[in-house]
């Protein structure tokens, strides 16, 4: 009879190991994802338990039978995928998954008219204009400077055509020059803008309340 018990020990053992190991996953995934969040979660979470008649210990996974590993797993679940709720609020980067949902960037088109005799362009970017000056420019060869030539057309979508395009944002100074057939290149028409291709967070916190 006793080894009968210490076999069906076993048994019951497993499962709630291997399931408090998933948790345990489970947890460590939340809060890199969401960092800071550890005690609030923690809070709402043995709330949650206790109201299911679980014990805190329990909702940590420190000990208790399969049927308290199941539900505080099916809390995870809930938390993971549907964010939680503490006094009414509703996580928003619950319901914003980052690795689903990209920011939207609004992508910036430079343009400029064709000229008689060229057979491609070639496009300067810097931050300062002092680089575009006489004394400074030198073409593809003027240092601190990045360009990317362009043929059969008269403008790029920035930064889909432009990978190189620097993302640092602020003002940047945009040069283009003329090129032939024999690589001769024309000084630089010289333009100027802001670029900002990196968008705000979004909001950590809301909700949605009865008025």
């Amino acid at each position: 009879m006793k080894n009968h018990s210490m076999e069906g020990e076993v048994a019951f053992l497993h499962p709630m190991q291997k399931m408090r190991k998933e948790m345990d996953l489970a947890w460590k995934d939340f809060f890199e994802k969401n960092p800071g969040r550890k005690e609030d979660v923690w809070r709402w979470v043995e709330e949650r338990l206790r109201s299911k008649q679980i014990s805190k210990d329990g909702a940590r996974g420190v000990c208790g039978s399969i049927a308290t590993i199941e539900n505080a797993a099916r809390v995870i679940s809930s938390l993971l995928e549907k964010g939680f709720n503490t006094n009414g609020s509703t996580e928003a980067y619950a319901l914003r998954r980052r690795e689903k949902i990209a920011p939207l960037i609004l992508k910036r088109r430079i343009w400029w008219e064709p000229v008689l005799g060229a057979s491609s362009y070639v496009v300067y970017v810097s931050k300062e204009k002092t680089i575009f000056e006489p004394d400074n420019f030198s073409w593809e060869t003027t240092p601190g400077i990045i360009s990317k030539l362009v043929r059969g057309k008269t403008k790029l979508i920035i930064p889909d055509e432009w990978p190189e395009f620097p993302t640092e944002s602020g003002t940047y100074y945009i040069g283009i020059t003329s090129r032939d057939d024999t690589g001769n290149q024309s000084d630089p028409f010289l333009l100027s803008g802001l670029f900002k291709f990196l968008a705000p967070s979004a909001p950590l916190r809301g909700g949605i309340e009865n008025l």
